[in-house]
């Protein structure tokens, strides 16, 4: 149909970094079919990777007004809540959270759903019942190594347990040496136990895998700042570089 071809039109402008174009293909969708919750979910998609979270909301809304039955769209709408909650309306937490305890209850064997939960409770430094959403993630999707990746990120924030983040990551890779998540954490704990070839070699492999624009920048940032620092201490003497030397490389990290 001419929304299915309008919508597959803005995939492709997006991928190109065309974003007015892209934006032009899905709201043309959304206007030949009005009454289908898909061209709202992946015009809200857009807004949220370029941040517009107010129209991003008021898409993924309306997608899930017209069929609440799906996951996707929900996970989208408290994903782009958390972050206005975060930056502009800190009000909007209470109904994030609310969100997410429908979520777990309308979808209990959906592991993006937990794993979101875990994301934000990890944000907001409750750490114990992040634990538990990832392993409840981990339990429902065993295949999907990310889970283990967060549950990583985890031991090093909550614990500071470098060690233990290391062979959790190694067992994700283990299993799927092509997930660009784990490889770009396991380059931030080299960083830590100052084993920077490994981490540049990690960020590397990263960079070939990444899937978004947003994600290889961020990652490029990672392996451009570890290279610039490492080079600089290594002629100079100075000190060894640490995830805190990165921390400005690491906040370009787009949504």
């Amino acid at each position: 149909s001419s929304g299915i071809n309008a919508e597959y039109g803005g995939e492709v402008y997006q991928a190109r970094g065309d974003r007015n174009r892209a934006l032009a293909d899905y709201s043309a969708a959304v206007g030949l079919d009005e009454d289908h919750p898909d061209p709202y979910l992946h015009r809200g998609q857009f807004y949220l990777a370029i941040e517009s979270l107010q129209a991003a909301i008021a898409d993924l809304q309306k997608s899930i007004e017209l069929d609440g039955e799906f996951p996707a769209p929900w996970n989208q709408l408290v994903y782009g809540q958390y972050q206005m909650a975060r930056t502009l309306t800190p009000s909007l937490l209470g109904e994030v959270f609310s969100n997410l305890d429908t979520m777990v209850t309308k979808f209990p064997s959906c592991a993006d759903v937990f794993s979101l939960y875990g994301q934000i409770l990890q944000d907001q430094r409750q750490f114990v019942q992040a634990e538990e959403k990832f392993r409840r993630a981990e339990e429902l999707a065993p295949h999907n190594v990310t889970y283990k990746a967060h549950r990583a990120t985890l031991k090093m924030m909550a614990e500071n347990n470098f060690d233990g983040a290391l062979v959790l990551l190694r067992e994700a890779i283990e299993q799927d040496p092509k997930c660009d998540f784990v490889l770009e954490n396991l380059g931030m704990i080299y960083i830590q136990k100052q084993q920077y070839k490994e981490a540049l070699e990690c960020f590397e492999q990263a960079l070939e895998l990444v899937k978004t624009e947003g994600e290889a920048a961020h990652v490029s940032a990672l392996h451009i700042g570890l290279k610039c620092q490492w080079e600089v201490c290594e002629e100079y003497g100075v000190k060894p570089v640490s995830i805190n030397d990165l921390q400005g490389f690491g906040d370009m990290t787009p949504c």
